[in-house]
């Protein structure tokens, strides 16, 4: 267990930096060198440097007693998507993932990010499942905006040379290729938790990142799929109804392991704790447990749609 620092160390917001292109480059390996640990913040570097979009922020702090330059004390990736409230107006919610030395490096990381309205914004933070400082705690409960620590959710990954390795063998009557933005709707519409999101930012992870969808050779009908949703690795698996226990959920799942490998990320996901089902699948695949998480949730009061805020249910992936 973390022996917790004294929170009330002073270091200089002012020494919290974002990244610019270059300094990503220099970041990124650093992550990997940290990597099962640093997964959700290294997706969240790679996929900025992928997309090159402004929705992606990395903010960082360098380790103050190092002379190197590409030594850091904390890490934070910041993705930006919205969401429709129960007005029916565009809310903006922040995903967090962040790696760091100790919890003082990473409050100061969060206290210096200055792209949240906290007092308008959704703010999803991922964690190791730990029990956080109580200066952690105040950073959020000073906010009047704290749900809960949730969901509990499992990580699991494979090593990339297994991933490299994995054999797909295909049924005569289907293919698999990558996920084109006319399916996103149809991704979106079956996804348990859209309503933290809209179609317009399913549709550009699907045009950024990789993902894989399996379909029928008789009329090119999209069955089942699989895409990068950072910082939860891959997500949103999808089997339609009517073509289930077919073996699809496990080919797809093969084929992007494979190509997430190929393309310089580490092939993990995020199940809701409890679901054994789910764990047992990527299990079987090669998936190795790498511990317990949970998320921090900040949100501003929407009467209507709290419960779908504050709730995840049991189905999979996030």
């Amino acid at each position: 267990m973390e022996k917790f620092c004294d929170l009330s160390v002073k270091v200089s917001l002012l020494d919290v930096r974002l990244a610019d292109r270059s300094q990503l480059f220099q970041i990124l390996p650093f992550l990997e060198r940290h990597l099962p640990s640093s997964c959700e913040t290294h997706s969240l570097v790679l996929s900025a440097l992928l997309t090159s979009k402004a929705s992606y922020g990395i903010y960082f702090l360098r380790n103050p007693n190092r002379l190197k330059k590409d030594d850091y004390s904390a890490i934070v990736g910041i993705k930006g998507e919205h969401r429709l409230d129960s007005c029916n107006q565009t809310q903006k919610v922040w995903i967090l993932g962040g790696w760091s030395v100790n919890e003082t490096a990473l409050l100061r990381v969060y206290q210096a990010i200055d792209r949240i309205d906290w007092k308008c914004d959704i703010v999803l933070a991922y964690n190791r499942a730990h029990h956080p400082h109580p200066d952690f705690l105040r950073f959020f409960n000073d906010r009047q905006r704290m749900k809960m620590p949730f969901p509990l959710l499992d990580r699991y990954a494979i090593d990339v040379s297994m991933a490299l390795e994995m054999e797909i063998n295909l049924p005569d009557d289907v293919y698999v290729k990558s996920l084109e933005q006319c399916h996103a709707p149809l991704v979106f519409e079956t996804w348990p938790y859209r309503h933290l999101t809209t179609l317009q930012d399913v549709s550009e992870e699907i045009v950024h990142l990789p993902s894989a969808g399996i379909f029928l050779k008789s009329n090119d009908k999209l069955v089942a799929w699989i895409m990068c949703h950072p910082p939860n690795g891959m997500s949103r698996l999808m089997t339609l109804e009517q073509y289930r226990r077919k073996g699809y959920a496990s080919i797809v799942t093969k084929y992007l392991t494979k190509r997430v490998a190929q393309s310089g990320h580490l092939p993990y996901v995020n199940i809701v704790a409890g679901n054994s089902v789910s764990s047992k699948f990527f299990e079987s695949l090669g998936f190795r447990y790498l511990g317990a998480g949970h998320v921090w949730v900040t949100s501003p009061r929407d009467p209507l749609r709290d419960n779908e805020i504050a709730v995840y249910n049991n189905s999979g992936l996030l």
